[in-house]
């Protein structure tokens, strides 16, 4: 049996595939966003420039190391940053190391912690001359099973003379901590 109207069955065909078609690159543009959104949060490399003024305006006062903000919340499975800044007494090498520092719950007791998967730090070493201005940034992503509290890390910054034949580190200034503090 022949329909009737082959024009009108072409035309639902044509409506079907249209459809198909439109719900598929929909859906790769709803993917391809969110993927986009995701990785640029992650990445978020760079630090703000209210950041970078509170960081400029601390090395001023004359300290050597600085964090302007110390202390974030941040919510599981979130990411976030720290900045922190080095004014240059001398010539030479500064390098940056973060270490958790403990973790404790509101009612005081302490958490046992493994932070190791939580810092992206992009750049450890700065070579820097007298007077010279350096900035790190820290990169905290807190896991989704992490339990509440609030988490320390402790920030050393070292200096390398690169006039010292023996090559070993000295600690630049006094170890700073920055707070993260899972609501």
């Amino acid at each position: 049996m022949r329909p009737k109207n082959k024009r009108a069955m072409e035309l639902s065909i044509n409506f079907i595939v249209m459809l198909v078609m439109g719900m598929a690159v929909f859906a790769g543009g709803l993917t391809f966003a969110s993927k986009f959104f995701m990785h640029a949060e992650k990445v978020k490399g760079s630090l703000d420039s209210q950041t970078e003024r509170q960081i400029e305006k601390l090395l001023d006062s004359g300290s050597p190391v600085v964090i302007p903000i110390s202390q974030k919340d941040i919510k599981r499975n979130k990411f976030d940053t720290f900045g922190i800044g080095v004014l240059a007494q001398f010539n030479g090498e500064y390098i940056m190391t973060v270490q958790p520092n403990g973790a404790f719950r509101r009612d005081k007791t302490s958490i046992t912690i493994n932070t190791a998967d939580w810092l992206s730090i992009p750049l450890t070493k700065l070579e820097l001359e007298k007077n010279e201005k350096g900035k790190y940034l820290v990169g905290v992503t807190v896991p989704k099973a992490t339990e509440r509290g609030t988490y320390m890390f402790k920030v050393v910054v070292a200096y390398r003379d690169p006039d010292d034949a023996s090559n070993n580190l000295a600690e630049y200034d006094n170890p700073i901590q920055f707070f993260v503090t899972i609501p």
